[in-house]
């Protein structure tokens, strides 16, 4: 789950670029809003447990600096 929400991610900010540039908002809040939806509806949600830490510290450690940087560059996107 890590990897592909990482990849998803990164697939996302390379597309908002590419649209930023050519100046096409309006194709890209849908693209985010997508994005959003699976965050929240797959990777938090089937990720609960480890995020609380019943997998362990270190896998609650890993899956919530994986949590912040997805959030972080997200929230960067948006302001832009």
């Amino acid at each position: 789950m890590d990897k592909w929400i990482v990849a998803l991610n990164q697939s996302l900010i390379k597309y908002f670029r590419n649209e930023m540039d050519n100046y096409r908002l309006f194709t890209v809040v849908g693209k985010l809003l997508t994005y959003l939806d699976q965050l929240t509806n797959w990777y938090v949600r089937l990720n609960r447990l480890r995020l609380k830490g019943d997998h362990g510290p270190e896998a609650q450690h890993t899956s919530l600096n994986i949590l912040f940087d997805v959030l972080l560059s997200t929230t960067m996107m948006m302001s832009c």
